[in-house]
Parts: structure tokens; sequence; C-alpha cells
């Protein structure tokens, strides 16, 4: 469901039915969805090599951490900020606080087997998630790159 391929469109589409019937796991995919579209806009806009970065989000699960080393915030600031004017994942996102504060914790406690959230508090999860979602797309696409494309290989050259 989340191959290259099958494009943002059609994974939200999905993601939005399955949430009409089951708002637990259409939180699930939502989630799974955001952190793919980061992941994606990373390797798309970064300047490190693709293969060196791409080894480095594998390891990355958190939005932020105290370290401010392993996340995607970091990662996001030293790869594509750096590149681009007003390209700080806050100001991309616009609803940060909002992800950190309230949608993780939503996307935990279902993940983490921690029981099931009101339908509500869900689908405004998802909602944030897939808003989130698309501002990476559409940031993408602006500064030239579709996520629905395949990744072309960046490879620094030597000093």
């Amino acid at each position: 469901m989340f191959a290259v391929g099958f494009g943002i469109s059609n994974r939200e589409k999905k993601i939005r039915v399955i949430s009409k019937s089951d708002p637990n796991h259409g939180l699930i995919l939502a989630a799974v969805h955001f952190e793919w579209v980061i992941k994606r806009t990373i390797l798309k806009l970064g300047q490190s090599p693709t293969a060196r970065l791409r080894g480095e989000l594998e390891g990355i699960y958190k939005l932020g951490s105290p370290d401010n080393k392993k996340d995607y915030r970091s990662i996001w600031k030293r790869e594509v900020a750096s590149r681009f004017k007003n390209a700080q994942l806050g100001i991309v996102l616009g609803n940060l606080h909002t992800l950190e504060s309230k949608t993780l914790k939503i996307r935990g406690q279902v993940i983490h087997g921690n029981g099931t959230v009101p339908k509500a508090n869900a689908l405004d999860a998802i909602n944030e998630f897939l808003k989130a979602s698309k501002k990476l797309y559409d940031f993408a696409s602006k500064n030239g790159e579709d996520l629905d494309e395949i990744l072309r290989r960046r490879i620094k050259a030597r000093d």
C-alpha cells in the first residue's frame, strides 16, 4: 500500500476509507504514511549521499528527541532546512506543535497497546497526520521533487 507507485492521493483515500469503519487502524496507517512522507522528503531534498541518508533514516523513529541527533527534526535541519529558505520543519508543517503535543501521543497510545482511543480523537489525529503529509508533499513539489518518483542516487564528490 505504501509503495512509491501507489501515490500519495491513493494512500490518503485508502486511509480515509479504512478510518470510517476502524479509526484505530486508520490512525496507525496515517502515522505510517506520515513517517514514509517525512523520510521520503528528506531523501529527495537532502544534501548527503542517498545511500548514507537512507541508512541513517532506517534507525529513526522519533520526530524530536532530547539528544537532538537521532530524530527527524535534527536530520531535517541538517539536510533540508540548511538548503531552502523558510524550510524549518515547524514552518513547513505548520502543525508541528499539535503533532508533537497531541497527535503522536494518541498514536503511541494505540500502537503501544495502551487501549483504543475515542473515535473523535483518532479521526483528529488522522487528519493531522494527513495534513502534515500533504504539506511535506507540497513543499517537495514546490522545490522540484515528486515524492512518488524513484529516488535519484546522489553521491558526494570526494575532496
